[in-house]
């Protein structure tokens, strides 16, 4: 039997789901991972979840949405006022992004501006703000001394200083970078009390789409967003810097449950621990998470055998349609792992495959 999809569970719910299987009522937390266009592999759970309403609470309680960067962007969409349209909006939106070796930071912020203006209209800021079924923690962060400048070889001096200290260290990224999460919901969520390390604000109209536009802005490559309204001046760039996979308990409560589909197995904390093998999120932020991944099985499927990245713009700059055409496919096969899951569950079978992260 083909091994399209692949579940592993935390040390405090994984005998739950032995047990049970999953219940859709505990599901408390959705979480997106950054990752650029490796996301086009979710396309088909993230519609299924959202045409059968499944991450909805059947007791009224609402659904945390928590994401960086494109992780972020699907989150975002899923509570927009029409999300299967918004969703549809934002994929198509990502995937015709045409980049030359002539673009500059500033041309290509513009374009990720058209990618958020396209599928965040006017109306989708307030569904978002206020949505009956949702509530959002979107991440981004601030950067700090020359972390901020525009100018592009002192950003990049500074980014490999970041990077060279994290190898020492996670904790030394908080001298280039404040984590800042921008909220929905009363009250805030949970995971923002107590122990959170960084800032926190409101969601409101008039930022939505500066936030959306900050947390996929990439540093080096995208200018960064200036002084979002409502938040600390500064200027704001992708939350996966710090906050890369997953790197936050979002406390779904006791035998809650944070679902968690990721296009890999291996889950990076910081943007930086990418090369870091060693580095993994801590048992307490996973302890209550259900991971589910494409197995390889589904992998050999895709074109060239493998998930979409950013190095697929460059590989295709010279054919972008090409490009364009193998990631419609990808978004197309994702459907797979919809069926795949939807089976796995309803069935029971997730019962033996769960595995321990």
């Amino acid at each position: 039997m083909k091994e399209y999809l692949k579940f592993k569970a935390g040390g405090e719910i994984i005998d739950l789901i032995r047990e049970e299987g999953l219940n859709r009522d505990r599901i408390r937390v959705f979480a997106g991972p950054a990752g650029g266009p490796k996301w086009f592999v979710s396309v088909g759970l993230d519609r299924a979840f959202i045409s059968s309403g499944y991450l909805v609470r059947a007791d009224g309680g609402k659904t945390l949405l928590a994401g960086a960067s494109a992780g972020g962007w699907r989150c975002l969409a899923m509570a927009c006022k029409d999300p299967l349209d918004a969703y549809e909006r934002l994929r198509i939106a990502y995937s015709r992004n045409v980049f030359t070796a002539q673009d500059s930071a500033l041309t290509i912020s513009k374009k990720l501006k058209g990618n958020v203006e396209s599928f965040l209209r006017d109306q989708d800021t307030e569904s978002i703000v206020n949505n009956k079924n949702f509530n959002l923690a979107i991440h981004v962060v601030r950067s700090k001394g020359p972390a901020a400048s525009s100018e592009k070889r002192i950003e990049g001096l500074a980014l490999l200083g970041s990077g060279i200290m994290n190898v020492l260290t996670s904790r030394a990224m908080k001298i280039f970078y404040d984590r800042v999460i921008f909220y929905s919901g009363e009250p805030k969520p949970s995971f923002l009390l107590g122990s959170f390390e960084g800032f926190c604000h409101p969601l409101e109209p008039k930022n939505v789409k500066a936030v959306a536009l900050a947390t996929g802005s990439l540093p080096y490559i995208i200018a960064g967003v200036t002084d979002i309204p409502g938040a600390e001046m500064g200027v704001y760039r992708d939350g996966g810097l710090l906050d890369y996979q997953l790197n936050q308990d979002y406390d779904p409560g006791n035998n809650g449950i944070t679902l968690f589909f990721h296009y890999q197995e291996r889950i990076t904390p910081v943007w930086f621990d990418k090369g870091l093998s060693w580095r993994k999120p801590s048992p307490s932020i996973t302890k209550r998470v259900l991971q589910i991944y494409p197995g390889q099985d589904f992998v050999e499927l895709l074109p060239d055998g493998k998930i979409p990245d950013r190095t697929d713009f460059t590989v295709y700059v010279n054919n972008p349609s090409e490009r364009i055409k193998r990631w419609d496919k990808v978004s197309k096969l994702s459907e797979i792992l919809a069926d795949t899951f939807f089976e796995m569950v309803e069935s029971g079978k997730i019962r033996k495959l769960v595995q321990p992260i």
